[in-house]
């Protein structure tokens, strides 16, 4: 997360895991979120890595984060469905 504090990554992580959360239709904890939200942000990264997309500052992160919280939340609402 480029041009972001510690401050601005949490609060990132813990929009980027209740968006997932909402996506989804699933509802946790405020440190859920958190927890979902910052583990988000660093499979965004390297997905976003890998793809050679840069994106900084807050908004950027925040899109990073929220696509990593989704593809890391999606197997658990799959299999929690079932």
């Amino acid at each position: 997360m480029d041009g972001v504090g510690l401050f601005g990554e949490i609060l990132i992580g813990m929009l980027a895991g209740w968006i997932a959360a909402l996506a989804l239709g699933r509802r946790h904890s405020l440190f859920v979120y958190m927890a979902v939200g910052l583990v988000g942000a660093m499979l965004g990264r390297v997905i976003a890595g890998g793809l050679e997309i840069r994106l900084v500052g807050f908004i950027g992160s925040l899109i990073a984060a929220t696509v990593g919280s989704i593809l890391f939340l999606a197997p658990f609402a799959i299999f929690r469905r079932r």
